[in-house]
């Protein structure tokens, strides 16, 4: 199984984090990756560079898409979309409201991005992101691909990221934490395989996990700004093939007060109850 993610919202001052992507078999994403170029080789200013949805969604459209009318930017956008939904390539994606997570205290973010603490006092014992709230829709997008992909026992589900965004560096400690972190179950940690790197230009199934993840940033804005939106059009259709029951989740006051109280039961059951584990 292969899971190809990106991100947006993790640079300062920035409302909202997303984080998402795709994952699937490795046969569907062969047959997506040659569909994915065929619409490419349609576009040749596109061979270099691949898609970008950052510069193809600005208004007025930015880079190699400066000069598109909005006639052959709807083709191209009608076309990825048709890819995306024609192919057993599941999405997933979460986000945080960044203001919300900030106001937690510090055990409880500490707590929520994988740190440790000593056995002997609950004293913090290293790890953790607490200043980076991206570590929660990342967390929860890697193991809820996991979770409810149809990796079978022994199998591994494989994340790439891409190597041109900040998000690798990242990516690299965060699941290096979820890896070790003895909090998840070991069924679901089992299925965790390894992070790469490939750079976004030559990797379709990243392209896409932009085009996806760049949507759900701005409809996170708005649902922070607005509240309770219909979802675009567009993102319904990248999300067809969502298992059912599935739904993106934003993080919000809400949903963080939720996880915070679990988290203070957790942390109080640990080390007053079992005294000898993290």
């Amino acid at each position: 199984m292969e899971a190809y993610f990106d991100e947006s919202g993790i640079h300062g001052g920035a409302k909202v984090c997303v984080v998402g992507g795709f994952y699937g078999k490795e046969g569907a994403w062969k047959n997506f990756t040659k569909q994915w170029n065929a619409i490419l080789n349609k576009f040749p200013e596109l061979s270099e560079t691949g898609f970008h949805a950052k510069d193809f969604f600005k208004s007025p459209r930015q880079g190699i898409y400066r000069e598109w009318t909005d006639e052959k930017a709807g083709k191209l956008l009608n076309y990825l979309v048709k890819c995306v939904s024609n192919n057993l390539i599941r999405p997933i994606g979460y986000g945080v409201i960044v203001d919300d997570f900030e106001k937690l205290s510090l055990k409880n973010r500490l707590w929520l991005t994988g740190a440790k603490f000593r056995a002997s006092d609950g004293k913090h014992a290293g790890g953790g992101c607490p200043s980076k709230s991206y570590y929660l829709p990342f967390m929860f997008s890697v193991l809820g691909a996991c979770q409810i992909s149809n990796t079978t026992h022994g199998e591994r589900l494989h994340f790439f990221a891409g190597l041109d965004r900040t998000f690798a560096g990242y990516a690299t400690q965060l699941h290096k934490f979820l890896r070790e972190d003895v909090r998840i179950p070991p069924d679901l940690r089992s299925k965790l395989g390894g992070i790469d790197y490939p750079l976004a230009k030559d990797t379709p199934g990243i392209q896409a996990a932009d085009l996806l993840v760049h949507l759900m940033y701005q409809h996170s804005i708005n649902l922070a700004e607005q509240g309770q939106l219909e979802t675009p059009r567009i993102l319904r259709q990248l999300s067809k093939r969502a298992k059912q029951n599935q739904k993106f989740t934003l993080f919000n006051a809400e949903a963080i007060r939720e996880m915070e109280d679990f988290a203070t039961e957790r942390y109080a059951s640990i080390f007053q109850n079992q005294p000898r584990r993290y």
